[in-house]
This record gives structure tokens, sequence and C-alpha cells, in this order.
């Protein structure tokens, strides 16, 4: 599930079964830890520009491989 507006994102992810958190990427960078297995961007992204983003899972015995890169891209600036 996504949502995209012209500065945010929002997406969800199938919940992998032990993790405790997930690590959010961005163009190959953390840029969140959550807790749930969804992410809101915060509301400052460019209006038509794609982003890529990975998933990895957390627990206690460490970090999983990242999740296939996907793009998301913000819709254009209503006039």
């Amino acid at each position: 599930m996504t949502s995209v507006t012209s500065n945010q994102v929002g997406f969800k992810w199938d919940a992998v079964k032990g993790a405790t958190s997930y690590n959010i990427y961005r163009y190959y960078a953390k840029i969140a830890t959550v807790t749930t297995n969804s992410y809101l961007s915060n509301p400052t992204l460019k209006p038509d520009s794609s982003y890529i983003f990975n998933v990895s899972a957390v627990n206690a015995a460490g970090e999983s491989a990242w999740s296939e890169k996907f793009t998301i891209r913000t819709n254009k600036e209503e006039a």
C-alpha cells in the first residue's frame, strides 16, 4: 500500500516474523527506524520527483538484508 502527495510518501510492507523494528533507507542512507511495518515521510519531499527506498528488518540478532529497492514518485504540485 502506497500513499503519495506532492511532498510526502507513505508505504506499508509485509511484517517480518521476529522483527522488533525496521530501518528505512532512502538513496541507500538510513533515514528512519520504525516499530511498525509502515512508514510516512516528513512532508518535505520535492514535487514530481522520484525517490528510491529500501527496508530492512531488525531484531536482537541484527539487521536483515535490505529489501529490493523500490521507487515512489511524488505528485505534481497542484496549481
